[in-house]
């Protein structure tokens, strides 16, 4: 009883700290970025580009779903069309990046049909094996299957990334939907 003030008031103060310290975890809120929410999967930093950012967003996830499995819930995607924007977030350099289970942050050089499927790629692996499972899985399945399955339209990767793809396809190149769910399952 003691200490209950004090467990009380760090409870409280918990959100608070994360949000303002692991700039990822605004992928939550991503309101705290400056970025609105105009459909509960889209969010976007910049209102004139909303049609350009639905347009990726639909086209991408109807390819990923296609060569996979529907999604249980549409991935929250953050199009960012500044440096600024990405930065909230705790990125810089990337195209995109998938946040645990919790969503995707598309950078600007990211409004591409293949990086949006690249990260919405991570999304179904977190989705369907957890996100714990892909941090701690295989790269060459990870990675490889997330750039094969995106129709990355660079003929050469950079290493180890061209060889993750050449090694995923070479094992998995064949299966597709649940087929593919379940042969994974027993590698990740």
């Amino acid at each position: 009883m003691k200490y209950s003030k004090y467990i009380s008031l760090l409870i409280m103060l918990l959100p608070i700290v994360v949000f303002a310290f692991v700039k990822p975890a605004k992928i939550v809120l991503p309101q705290l970025a400056g970025v609105e929410c105009i459909k509960e999967w889209i969010c976007i930093d910049n209102h004139d580009r909303f049609q350009e950012a639905e347009n990726l967003y639909e086209t991408s996830l109807s390819k990923v779903e296609r060569k996979l499995t529907k999604f249980e819930n549409k991935p929250k995607v953050v199009f960012c069309s500044s440096n600024e924007c990405f930065s909230k977030f705790g990125f810089n350099k990337a195209a995109g990046k998938s946040i645990g289970g919790f969503g995707v942050v598309i950078g600007p050089r990211g409004w591409k049909p293949h990086y949006i499927a690249h990260e919405l790629i991570h999304q179904w692996q977190s989705s369907n094996f957890g996100a714990i499972a892909v941090w701690l899985g295989p790269s060459w399945i990870i990675e490889g299957m997330a750039y094969a399955l995106s129709d990355d339209p660079r003929k050469k990767l950079s290493e180890p990334f061209q060889s993750y793809t050449e090694q995923y396809t070479k094992e998995f190149g064949q299966l597709s939907g649940p087929e593919l769910a379940l042969a994974l399952e027993k590698e990740i």
